[in-house]
């Protein structure tokens, strides 16, 4: 299974959180632009930005992902 983030999956995190996207920029010393991004899905965060999400969020780093299945072409 293949996993992808999901800006959705973050979103919900940030809002059980109780947060604000601009209290969590300012956790995670990031702009909330950069919050908003990532939550619609249209920039994807690096690696030791997951961590400090994760971190600023008090959750696994795979709260932001969701696992897809992986479908092989039989005819490829």
């Amino acid at each position: 299974m293949a996993r992808q983030f999901s800006g959705a999956q973050l979103r919900t995190a940030r809002l059980r959180a109780g947060l604000k996207p601009e209290q969590l920029a300012v956790r995670i010393d990031r702009s909330v632009y950069s919050i908003h991004q990532y939550e619609r899905g249209v920039a994807l965060p690096s690696v030791p930005v997951l961590a400090s999400l994760a971190d600023a969020l008090a959750c696994p780093v795979d709260a932001f992902f969701i696992r897809e299945a992986v479908t092989f072409d039989a005819a490829a």
